[in-house]
């Protein structure tokens, strides 16, 4: 499943930033973020709502100037916040919208 959706990184000691959900299927992700991400390393960034969600690295790249693309495993989400996950990315977007 496809879309793009914003969070807001965590601050864990290296300032916060923004991240793009790109890509899932409830159990892998793919984002884009301002910041790197070693392999092992987790990834933490709030939605809109203050919903917490987790991405345990497996790999990454640059994506563009100040972009990294991030690969991982979403970690300790509720059925509920997968639920809401993969519902909000088939809900089209608003037009004008990005």
């Amino acid at each position: 499943m496809s879309a793009e959706l914003k969070w807001s990184l965590v601050d864990q000691g290296r300032g916060g930033g923004e991240v793009r959900l790109i890509e899932t299927d409830g159990e892998w992700a793919v984002v884009e973020a301002t910041q790197a991400f070693p392999i092992g390393a987790t990834l933490r960034a709030l939605d809109a709502s203050g919903t917490e969600y987790r991405i345990k690295v497996r790999g990454g790249k640059k994506a563009a100037e100040g972009w990294f693309r991030v690969e991982g495993r979403l970690m300790s989400l509720t059925r509920e916040q997968r639920e809401r996950l993969l519902a909000s990315l088939r809900e089209p977007a608003a037009p004008g919208s990005v």
